[in-house]
């Protein structure tokens, strides 16, 4: 059987001793759990590629690059700046939990449908009560019609149009309850 260093190249056994030793340097500033989030180190023109695990590591070790980059020059490596990379250990987990509806009530449903009876009721209703549209009506009786009867017609048709869709929701609401 081959032993592992005559398995690999001489550029990945050179990148392999450069990580190490730029660990070993980096392991006299940084506190050991740190070194454990570090995944690789290599020099590339002059710019020190830091690997970790995570983003959170990332930043902690921007507050000592500094530090590390003169480190490094004392130990005669030539290095201007850091770049950090982020190299998740594994791939995160899928989530496998669905979320149980919440039971619905039975009066919930009926407060439902009641509301959706009086929004029905509200929005066929002209504004003022049934007694101010024959009053306005008497009034405006043999004249024409007035581009603020028309808006005030077309504002109704809306608002009209709008109950009924919510009325329409409200019902969808209490059947869903009801069959929860």
């Amino acid at each position: 059987m081959k032993s592992f260093e005559t398995l690999i190249g001489t550029t990945t056994r050179a990148t392999l001793q450069q990580d190490y030793r730029i660990k070993r340097v980096i392991s006299r500033i940084v506190p050991v759990s740190t070194l454990d989030h570090i995944e690789f180190c290599r020099l590339e023109g002059g710019r020190l590629r830091l690997t970790v695990d995570s983003a959170a590591w990332v930043a902690r070790l921007r507050f000592s690059e500094r530090h590390i980059i003169d480190i490094l020059r004392q130990e005669r490596l030539d290095i201007h700046t850091v770049s950090f990379h982020v190299s998740p250990a594994e791939e995160p987990a899928v989530r496998t939990t669905r979320r149980k509806p919440n039971g619905g009530s039975d009066a919930a449903a009926r407060a439902l449908a009641a509301l959706a009876n009086t929004v029905d009721s509200v929005a066929t209703e002209p504004q003022g009560g049934d007694n101010a549209a024959a009053v306005h009506s008497q009034r405006t009786a043999g004249r024409k019609p007035t581009r603020a009867n028309a808006a005030r017609k077309k504002r109704h048709q809306v608002e009209s149009q709008n109950a009924r869709r919510l009325r329409y929701e409200l019902l969808k609401l209490a059947k869903t309850l009801r069959q929860s």
